[in-house]
């Protein structure tokens, strides 16, 4: 069985990408937040890193990093000592540690450049000669004053001094990070989340995101997820599975306090989830789509995911074509209709109509639904 992904369905991605954009629950600032200017110089920039009180993880924007020509332009500013546009880090006073909320990019070029030798820049007609296409051992032994200046150069930084064991702080930060944020590409959601609700939590949804069957039924194998796609579906699984009931129409907050309240889940927590989720993926994987993608929307995915987890006691007993019927009738019921899902795809009604027709079908027998 091969779906391939229609035009109304790229549509109805587009949508959802969309609805996320202009969902904006923004809280006024906690009154024990504070923020305030600073200026530190590159060196001192890297010694925090050396010293990791200044985290620098490039993985959560791993799809969104400067060539070698960005890096060596942003070298020969510096070089040059032209204005540099303010950075903005987070400080959590309770582990005084600093998070990169707007400047990634900028930070990960100095380090590199004061802490790698043998990192050659690009060759270049517009910057100067002196480091155009030299390592930056070359250019340490043969200019030293160059090198030097970029280790003294100061870079305005505004900080933002937070507790993360704060569930508002850890809110306003998400916002302040899906505002500030200016690179090239901006950051989504989910890479926003992987660096403030960092965790055993976090680090688990990783894990499942490369489960050999996900993959597989995700057709992974032949088109990498882009910008961790995977990993917020399957939050969107687990915090749906759990807390449906809960779900007030705003999914971004709804997601933000899931991994909020498990970002240090228990083994056992992490277990479980595990064990659900394989066996979820694992069904239909192997029984609905015969080893064969699921190629649709990730609303969809959702819809199939939820309903088969729901159900998983009794579903494990059908045949394969009874499973496959179940799947036809979800597709084709109302809710799940392309026409019925577009505008305000997560609007508190119409996600709840989703999940709970999904798990009523996979939960019914032969033609009750």
């Amino acid at each position: 069985m091969v779906n391939y992904l229609s035009q109304e369905e790229k549509l109805l991605a587009a949508e959802e990408e969309k609805y996320l954009e202009e969902e904006d629950d923004v809280d006024f600032p906690p009154a024990d937040i504070i923020a305030y200017n600073e200026q530190r110089s590159c060196s001192d920039l890297v010694r925090m890193y050396q010293k990791k009180q200044l985290v620098i993880d490039p993985d959560f924007q791993r799809d969104v990093v400067w060539t070698d020509p960005q890096q060596t332009r942003f070298i020969d500013s510096l070089m040059k000592q032209l204005p540099i546009p303010s950075m903005c880090i987070s400080l959590d006073y309770k582990t005084d540690k600093r998070y990169i909320i707007d400047g990634l990019q900028r930070i990960s070029t100095i380090v590199k450049f004061l802490t790698t030798e043998n990192w050659k820049l690009s060759k270049l007609a517009d910057v100067d000669s002196s480091i155009s296409g030299k390592t930056v051992e070359e250019i340490k032994t043969q200019h030293e004053e160059l090198y030097e200046r970029v280790e003294n150069m100061t870079i305005p930084i505004t900080m933002i001094r937070y507790d993360s064991s704060k569930k508002t702080h850890n809110n306003y930060i998400f916002t302040i990070f899906h505002r500030l944020n200016t690179g090239g590409v901006k950051l989504n959601n989910q890479e926003i989340r992987n660096c403030i609700y960092n965790g055993e939590f976090n680090s688990f949804l990783k894990e499942c995101a490369q489960y050999e069957n996900w993959l597989l039924l995700m057709d992974r194998k032949q088109q990498k997820a882009s910008r961790f796609e995977d990993e917020e579906l399957v939050l969107r699984f687990f915090a749906f599975y759990d807390e449906y009931h809960n779900y007030k129409g705003k999914l971004t907050r709804f997601l933000n306090d899931y991994m909020y309240k498990h970002r240090l889940a228990h083994e056992d927590f992490i277990q479980d989830k595990d064990e659900l989720f394989k066996q979820t993926v694992d069904l239909i994987y192997d029984r609905i789509f015969k080893e064969e993608p699921l190629k649709t929307s990730k609303v969809i995915a959702e819809g199939i995911l939820l309903g088969v987890a729901k159900n998983l006691d009794t579903l494990v007993n059908l045949s394969n074509d009874e499973l496959q019927d179940k799947y036809s009738r979800l597709i084709k019921s109302e809710p799940f209709l392309t026409k019925n899902l577009a505008g305000g795809i997560y609007q508190k009604d119409k996600a709840l109509e989703r999940i709970n027709t999904s798990i009523k079908i996979f939960s019914s027998t032969g033609n009750d639904y």
